[in-house]
């Protein structure tokens, strides 16, 4: 569940187009399989009334085009450690939540690529009834930008691109017998640490409300409505276009939770793109999200996630650009302590004012071997190719690997 619920967070922040792009990286998701796990999950330790979880990952990893170029690519290995603690407290009504997490990269030739990455984040979530339910996140967030990112950094003089990220959401539900609703709202700030970029620095506000009805034991219809406000911290110079925007809309689908054989949501409706310059086409276009997981039987699982929507740009002479991401898995625990996965990506850009479309393909696998409760070894691979209208946004990639994988 916990990753049904960080991936309908991340659904909700795309589906407002308030983030920038940054997931390129093609990384399995979290298992969605129902099958008996109590053998495999740690028993957290204990630090008062809370508990704590401490691990992480430990890879070594093959990149074929580490700077996600048309000609000339290089290729490298490189080590990436990714530890994390978490302190978990639930007391009554209150659950409070605080993570700590690192990203360290070092390429065994080409060093100008190491870099170092975390995130701090922290979370409470209030249930004053059985009915309601009030939520407030917080997180400060070293990115580092993939090199494959559809307007990502490909010259090999230039490290890779990183960002602070700080973002915050307040939610609240209400869920009656037959009526609810949904009140979110977030707010985030992305700063750039290159002069190089400072075009880049962007403050996003965004609120979503949701009314829905129980049309079944588990599962609701709603209708939503949502808005995001999007200003860049830098003035546009004499001649340049104001890349200032409101993006509007709504859409209806269906919510099935808890769930069984289906769990997940899915919603289509549109969105209206309401730039501030005078001179970018305002746009009325098709806004769609879907995570789903499908469960024939408790080892095995299907997975589908998908978003379009309108999301931030920063190309010379577009006006906006609109992405269409979607991804196919499929899980299955082979035997009691084996597991293996398997993705289909599909991603298109589309840049209005340019004519310009990137498309992304990509397939991702992985096997995993649980050693005990505490201690995994993995293999992953995954293969990307882009096509795009640009032959010099052109590659193909492939990367593979394996870890460590530990959780105490």
């Amino acid at each position: 569940m916990r990753g049904m619920a960080s991936g309908a967070a991340a659904a909700f922040l795309l589906t407002l187009g308030v983030r920038p792009a940054l997931a390129q990286d093609l990384q399995s998701p979290t298992s969605a399989l129902d099958a008996p796990e109590a053998l495999f999950v740690p028993t957290p330790l204990t630090l008062g009334g809370a508990t704590v979880e401490i691990g992480g990952i430990a890879r070594i990893e093959y990149d074929s085009n580490i700077y996600a170029q048309a000609f000339g690519e290089k290729d490298d290995f490189r080590a990436v450690l990714r530890p994390y603690v978490e302190l978990n407290r639930k007391g009554g009504a209150i659950d409070l939540t605080a993570r700590a997490e690192g990203d360290f990269r070092r390429y065994f030739q080409y060093g100008s690529e190491n870099a170092e990455g975390g995130k701090v984040a922290a979370g409470v979530n209030w249930a004053p009834s059985t009915s309601d339910k009030l939520s407030a996140d917080a997180s400060w967030q070293h990115i580092i930008e993939d090199r494959g990112e559809p307007e990502g950094n490909t010259q090999p003089s230039i490290g890779p691109r990183e960002l602070n990220a700080l973002e915050g959401e307040l939610g609240y539900t209400h869920q009656g017998a037959r009526i609810g609703f949904m009140l979110r709202g977030t707010a985030s700030r992305f700063r750039y640490t290159k002069a190089i970029d400072d075009n880049r620095d962007l403050d996003n506000l965004g609120a979503l409300a949701r009314v829905m009805l129980r049309v079944s034991p588990l599962m609701n219809g709603f209708v939503e409505g949502f808005v995001s406000k999007r200003d860049f911290r830098q003035v546009p110079q004499t001649g340049e276009l104001n890349r200032d925007s409101r993006t509007y809309g709504g859409r209806a689908g269906i919510a099935i939770d808890p769930g069984g054989t289906i769990r997940g949501e899915a919603a289509v409706g549109v969105y209206r793109f309401d730039p501030r310059d005078s001179r970018i086409d305002a746009r009325t276009r098709l806004s769609a999200q879907v995570g789903l997981v499908y469960s024939p039987q408790p080892r095995t699982a299907l997975t589908l996630d998908g978003f379009i929507g309108n999301v931030a740009t920063y190309r010379t002479g577009v006006q906006s650009r609109e992405d269409m991401r979607f991804r196919l898995g499929v899980s299955q625990e082979i035997r009691h302590n084996l597991r293996g996965e398997l993705g289909l990506v599909y991603r298109r850009s589309k840049y209005f004012g340019t004519g310009l479309t990137e498309k992304i393909y990509g397939v991702t696998g992985e096997l995993e071997y649980a050693l005990n409760r505490r201690i995994a070894l993995a293999a992953t691979a995954r293969w990307s190719k882009r096509n795009s209208t640009d032959p010099l946004d052109d590659y193909d990639r492939t990367r593979a690997g394996v870890e460590l994988r530990v959780h105490y």
